[in-house]
């Protein structure tokens, strides 16, 4: 047997190297009398390298592996016995086999079962707890789970301890999680983001590919000019992938991943990983001797024309094929298994299909999910049944197909930690991709906050993560002989720091550019500044765009948006559906450097509250004004009927709209009735809430005039709630408390939603208004709030007329105000805690802070007590309220103070429930119209058919018409 001396010295620490994919280190099988005599002498173990296709001289030992060299054990006399009785121990499939090992099995009987015994179940009971235990335990200190499973690997595994049995079949376990994985990946490939992202994604992803290659084939052909070409691109293919599930985790994290940067970063790492897979093609040409040049392109042709081809038809015709010939057509109970069936199959085809191609299998297994990424239910349904299962696979894979294969004791060695360092510069090598970085958002110049720096250093630090690409690359190079084991060490260390590095780093510069943000908002919240009721502040605004996906989308609104002078405070990114033209929502919260509207603090906002409210609703004299016209109508009128309204249909569309209901009142009555009196009558009796009314819902005189009565006592008992309810859609601006920057990412309003900026108060809603029992200050108090009002509605207009020129005629654009500093939160967030629902119980809370009994609080005295109770606020949220109620600036807030604005809370929270409860009555009004129209509907379609079919058979005299009549009549 050939040996080495040099490797043998190097690899001596290296006992599972055997476990490298595709590869086999066999240990030298040994007679039954070597054995026999090796049992009762000491033994030691060392290695040597075997050529491909070589074999030793001794006729019971194996082949080696097509993998090219693998690492042979042999036996010889220097070390104690225990070494055999280990590998009988670990490696039971190698010694149980009589023509590996030599032994002789008791009997036939013993070759149909396999035996496990207790030690071994536990042991990889104990595995796989440790590996997702340090999984967990590594994701808190802000690095990827992956980094404690392959701590465990190699801790229990091989390299270190060899506590783990059956290492092999746990490597193979675990290549089929790496498969699952990428077939995760084409199942979560969105076309529609990639498009969206423009040729930026491409860019940094095909430079990032190259960058690292040259950095680490450099390095390595410096350092010794010996070294072949082939291993020098082997190094650095190794480091030429970015991990996309390690950068978007963080991302994630961060709350950066539906941002534009965020949605950049994946669409470049999903061409990275594409590019990763063709460099893994390519490997197989290169270990062979001196291959023909055609061979060299082979597997570029190949993975490429396959890409083409089946990633071509993946993205088109194939999805829509598969969904409407073959699922459409399934029963529903069905659909599922016959997806993930058809899914199954293509995996299975296209795995040796690639693989016998000289492409990689892999490649396949990408293929076949991305042929049902753009089915939306098969996405959902494979991202939801297979989470656990894919969960625990790739927990193994990274425990033990990477753990089992870090040369952990070759870590001692300087030569290995050296180049581990040096190595890292091709990691590094990624991090000026940050300069193909768009700017989405222009910056003030001299400005805190720099949103352009930060997308580019987060995109530069996520492209420098590395993970499983890099270690099967690296992997896969020592098994066709292409680098040495102290470079692969080296390659595995260097991989390892950025694995813990990078997305510690990337992390904590999320949270230092998010905390800028805050303090930027921070130092323009008008809260703070204003002294009084009322002053001025920027207007911002909230624009959700919503248009099919195209090429550089981002670059529209950044456009856009800088010649308006709008500054970009925030924006987020969704998408409806996975197809090229997938519909696309953006969310932008913008701070319009154009225009100052008032601010108004709580005080402020009562007072116009309450002066609309009362101008808004009947007032009790003219609710007996009206009440006694409709008793002289009815002496005069004699109409028992129970359509008294329908007299006002002058149009005779059976129908009355609110425009004929007004004038036919103001006819009958002799009165003036304004816009929101006759829209609060035809309140009344629209059961169908549709906005008029119908044939059924036409009532008597007497039916009339007993639910106007109803109507007054109402307005004796209480406020009316829907004047109020009124009142919060066109004061939005002022006590809207719902859009805060932490819920910008709630974008489920749907694109058919109207404008909402024309449902604010403006001069001609006013004009609808009765303010005459308003006195002069609240009037003229309502007459600014509508004239401010007009502007905001024409600048939110010229904003969405512009965006929706440029985006194309399917693009909707809603623009609405949006208040960065909501004073409700902390009580919003007091009431959550405490569960409180009355303004006894949150002055309750008050005393409770005011430990001195001096009857008032200061904002840090707060601040402190609410956080030591275990309340989540911020220093922010809690000055914000004190500076909203604290109109002198004194900085204090005493206890009627802060009942007053409790009470102002909870006036406003049932209001808003108020809404919500003529929302769903609405929503069911129409389900009921709806389901009334189709029952009519049915009833005539069932009386049409009698007649048809009746019809048929006086004609034809047969029993049953023909299937063609059937369908004819659906």
């Amino acid at each position: 047997m050939r040996s080495t001396a040099l490797v043998a010295a190097a690899l001596s620490t290296l006992p599972l190297l055997e476990l490298i994919p595709g590869s086999h280190a066999a240990p030298t099988m040994l007679s039954d009398s070597d054995s026999n005599h090796l049992r009762g002498r000491p033994v030691s173990v060392s290695y040597s390298l075997v050529e491909q296709g070589t074999t030793t001289q001794d006729d019971n030992s194996m082949p080696s592996s097509s993998f090219g060299r693998v690492l042979q054990t042999v036996l010889t006399t220097s070390e104690e016995q225990q070494h055999i009785e280990d590998l009988d121990t670990h490696y039971p499939l190698f010694l149980a086999n009589k023509d590996r090992t030599g032994r002789k099995l008791a009997g036939d009987a013993h070759d149909m079962v396999v035996e496990v015994t207790y030690e071994h179940i536990y042991a990889i009971l104990v595995f796989l707890i440790a590996a997702t235990a340090l999984g967990i335990f590594t994701s808190k200190l802000g690095m990827p789970a992956l980094v404690g499973e392959i701590i465990t690997g190699f801790l229990l595994g091989p390299p270190l301890a060899r506590y783990v049995p059956y290492p092999k079949a746990l490597v193979l376990v675990g290549e089929i999680g790496l498969i699952l994985l990428i077939l995760e990946a084409g199942v979560e490939l969105d076309v529609a983001q990639l498009r969206e992202t423009g040729t930026k994604a491409f860019n940094i992803g095909f430079t990032g590919t190259i960058l690292p290659l040259v950095v680490g084939m450099g390095l390595v052909m410096a350092s010794d000019t010996n070294i072949g070409i082939k291993s020098a691109l082997a190094v650095g293919a190794s480091f030429s992938p970015t991990s996309l599930g390690v950068a978007a985790s963080a991302l994630k994290q961060g709350k950066m991943l539906d941002t534009p940067v965020g949605q950049l970063i994946v669409s470049a790492c999903v061409v990275d990983d594409i590019l990763g897979l063709i460099l893994l093609s390519m490997f197989q040409v290169l270990v062979e001797v001196d291959p023909p040049i055609i061979a060299y392109f082979i597997p570029i042709i190949s993975s490429l024309g396959f890409l083409l081809v089946l990633g071509g038809s993946a993205v088109t015709w194939l999805p829509k094929f598969i969904q409407n010939k073959i699922l459409n057509k399934v029963p529903e109970q069905h659909r599922e298994l016959t997806m993930f069936s058809i899914m199954t199959a293509m995996l299975l085809a296209y795995l040796p299909l690639l693989n016998y191609t000289k492409s990689s299998y892999l490649t396949g297994a990408f293929l076949a999910g991305a042929t049902f990424s753009q089915i939306e239910s098969a996405h959902h349904s494979f991202m939801k049944k297979t989470h656990q299962l894919m969960t625990w696979l790739l927990r193994v894979f990274f425990a033990a197909s990477i753990g089992f294969q870090v040369p952990v004791k070759l870590f001692c060695n300087p030569f290995v930690i050296g180049w581990g360092f040096l190595l890292y510069s091709c990691v590094l090598a990624k991090f000026p991709l940050m300069l193909f970085v768009p700017k989405f958002e222009d910056v003030d110049e001299g400005s805190s906050y720099n949103p352009f720096l930060r997308d580019r250093l987060i995109t530069g630090l996520a492209m420098t993560c590395r993970g499983e690409f890099s270690f099967i690359i690296a992997a896969f190079a020592l098994g066709k002989g292409l680098i040495s084991a102290q470079i692969y060490a080296a390659i595995v260390w260097a991989v390892f720091l950025s694995c813990t590095t990078s997305p510690f780093i990337l992390l904590s510069l999320i949270k230092y550019f998010n905390k800028q943000q805050l303090e930027y908002l921070k130092a323009t919240n008008p809260s703070k500044q204003i002294t009084g009721s009322i002053g001025m502040t920027p207007l911002y605004l909230h624009i959700k765009c919503t248009a099919p996906a195209s090429w550089g989308q981002q670059e529209v609104f950044r456009r856009i948006l800088n010649g308006m002078n709008l500054e970009v405070i925030d924006r987020r990114t969704n998408r409806h559906g996975r197809t090229l033209s997938a519909e696309v929502q953006t969310d932008l919260y913008v701070k319009d450097d154009t225009m100052n509207i008032k601010f108004q603090k709580i005080a402020a906002q009562r007072r116009i509250k309450s002066a609309l409210k009362a101008a808004m609703d009947f007032t009790m004299e003219e609710l007996h004004t009206f009440s006694d016209a409709i008793e002289e109508l009815q002496k005069l009128v004699h109409d028992d009927s129970d359509t008294f309204f329908m007299q006002f249909d002058n149009d005779d569309n059976r129908v009355v709209s609110l425009r004929e209901l007004k004038m036919g009142l103001e006819d009958k009555l002799r009165l003036n009735l304004s816009h929101k009196q006759a829209r609060k009558i035809m309140d009344l009796f629209d059961d169908s809430k549709d906005g008029s009314l119908q044939e059924d819902e036409m009532v008597s005189l007497a039916q009339f005039k007993h639910r106007l009565q109803i109507l007054t006592t109402k307005n004796k008992k209480k406020s009316s709630m829907v004047g109020l309810a009124e009142f919060r859609e066109r004061l939005q601006s002022f006590m809207d408390d719902t859009d805060t920057q932490e819920s910008s990412v709630d974008v489920s309003t749907k694109s058919s939603e109207k404008p909402s900026l024309l449902t604010r108060l403006s001069t001609e809603e006013l004009k609808h208004v009765s303010l005459r029992s308003l006195d002069k200050e609240a009037q003229t108090a309502l007459e600014e709030v509508a004239k401010e009002q007009d502007e905001i509605i024409n600048r939110g207009t010229v904003i969405e007329e512009s965006l929706e020129r440029a985006l194309g005629e399917a693009s909707k654009v809603v623009v609405d105000i949006w208040n960065p500093w909501p004073w409700t939160e902390l009580f919003d967030k007091i009431a959550s805690h405490y569960e409180l629902e009355t303004v006894e119980h949150f002055v309750a809370v008050f005393a409770g802070i005011d430990t001195d009994g001096g009857g008032t609080l200061c904002k840090d005295e707060m601040y402190e007590a609410l956080l030591q109770a275990g309340i989540d606020i911020s220093e922010e949220g809690v000055a914000t309220l004190f500076n909203m109620i604290d109109e002198d600036g004194s900085g204090d807030i005493d206890e009627e103070e802060w009942k007053n604005t409790v009470d102002f809370y909870l006036e406003l929270k049932e209001e808003a429930k108020e809404m919500a409860r003529t929302e769903e009555d609405h929503t069911k009004a129409h389900e009921r119209l709806r389901a009334q129209k189709i029952a009519q509907l049915g009833a005539h379609k069932s009386r049409r058919w009698n007649l048809e079919a009746n019809r048929y058979r006086e004609e034809h005299s047969e029993e049953q018409p023909p299937h063609e009549l059937t369908c004819l009549l659906d």
